[in-house]
C-alpha cells in the first residue's frame, strides 16, 4: 500500500492548500490544544495540521479501495491488538444476550475498522454516519462501508433501529469524536484539556439496553493498519444509576483514552474538524464548522 499513502499525502498537501478554511479550523486547534497544555510546544501546528489532511485522505483513498475490491487488497496489511477486550465483550453479549455499542474515531485508517472486525472475529455491525446530502459521495461512502457484509444506518434518522439492533443482541459501530451541535444530544466533558460538547447517545443506548461499549482505535505503523481494542465499559443496572450519570462518565473515559491516542501520534487524529464547536458558536457563524 506503499503506492497509496503516497498518493494520500499528496492529495492531502493539495487540500490543505485548496482549503484556507479547513486548514485555519486544524491550525487552530492544534495551537489550542498547546494552550491547553495537551501537546508540547515543541509540535508544529502547520505541519501537524498538514499531516493529518494526509492522513484523511488516504483513509478516503482506502474507502474508495474498499468499495472497489473489497477488504482483499489490504488482507496480511493489519494487526489486532486488545484481541482478548473483543472476545470479553463479544462473550458476554453471547451469554447474556446484550449488544455491543463499538466506537471509534477518526484516526488513522477508521474505515478499516469496521472490515477487519468482521473478518477476525467473525461479526457483523450496523455502522452510523452522516448523511452527506445524498448524490455519489453518499453512496460511495455506504457501500464502502457495507461492502464486507456490515449494515448501515444514518445517524440524524437511525436511533430508534439502533436500539432494536441493541435490543436483539446485534452489534453498532459509531464515531464519536464530532462534537454534539445539538445542545439535548451531549454534555460538555474534557477532550484534550479544553471543555467540548460531546455526544452521549451511543452511551444513553448502552446503558438503556444493557449493551456494552467497547472503544478501538486505528493507527498507522509503516505500512501496517492497527486496530487497537480497549477494555469493554458496561453500563450498571438502572437501580444502581438511578440519576443517569454513567453515560458522561463513560463518554469522558472514552474522550480521555481517544486524547492519549492524539497526544502520541497527533497527525494521525482529523484535525480540520471544529470539535470544540459550540450551539451558540455555530448560531453565530454557521459556516465555520
Amino acid at each position: 500500500m506503499g503506492a497509496l499513502a503516497a498518493l494520500g499525502r499528496l492529495a492531502g498537501s493539495i487540500a490543505y492548500l485548496a482549503l484556507p478554511r479547513r486548514r485555519k479550523i486544524a491550525r487552530v486547534n492544534v495551537e489550542r490544544a498547546k494552550e491547553a497544555g495537551f501537546l508540547p510546544e515543541g509540535v508544529d501546528a502547520g505541519k501537524t495540521a498538514r499531516l493529518s489532511f494526509g492522513t484523511v485522505a488516504q483513509t478516503l483513498l482506502e474507502g474508495m479501495v474498499l468499495h472497489q475490491r473489497g477488504l482483499e487488497p489490504f488482507v496480511g496489511r493489519w494487526r489486532v491488538d486488545g484481541r482478548e477486550n473483543a472476545r470479553a465483550a463479544l462473550g458476554l453479549s453471547a451469554a447474556s444476550g446484550s449488544g455491543v455499542v463499538f466506537l471509534t474515531a477518526h484516526m488513522g485508517p477508521w474505515e478499516l475498522a469496521p472490515h477487519v472486525m468482521r473478518a477476525e472475529f467473525g461479526i457483523s455491525m450496523a455502522v452510523v454516519g452522516r448523511a452527506q446530502g445524498g448524490g455519489i459521495l453518499e453512496r460511495l461512502m455506504v457501500e464502502a462501508r457495507t461492502g464486507t457484509g456490515n449494515s448501515f444506518i444514518f445517524k440524524d434518522r437511525g436511533a430508534r433501529e439502533m436500539l432494536k439492533i441493541l435490543k436483539r443482541g446485534g452489534h453498532i459501530g459509531t464515531l464519536i469524536d464530532q462534537a454534539a451541535v445539538v445542545e439535548r444530544e451531549g454534555a460538555e466533558l474534557s477532550f484534550m484539556g479544553r471543555p467540548a460538547r460531546t455526544n452521549l447517545g451511543p452511551y444513553k443506548l448502552a446503558a438503556r439496553t444493557g449493551a456494552t461499549v467497547v472503544p478501538l482505535f486505528a493507527r498507522r505503523e509503516g505500512g501496517e493498519a492497527v486496530i487497537e481494542i480497549h477494555p469493554l465499559l458496561a453500563p450498571p443496572a438502572p437501580r444502581d444509576d438511578p440519576e443517569g450519570l454513567w453515560p458522561a462518565a463513560a463518554a469522558q473515559k472514552v474522550n480521555d483514552l481517544l486524547g492519549e491516542q492524539v497526544r502520541l501520534r497527533p497527525p494521525e487524529w482529523m484535525w480540520g474538524h471544529r470539535r470544540w464547536k459550540t450551539p451558540e458558536g455555530i448560531r453565530a457563524d454557521p459556516g465555520f464548522f
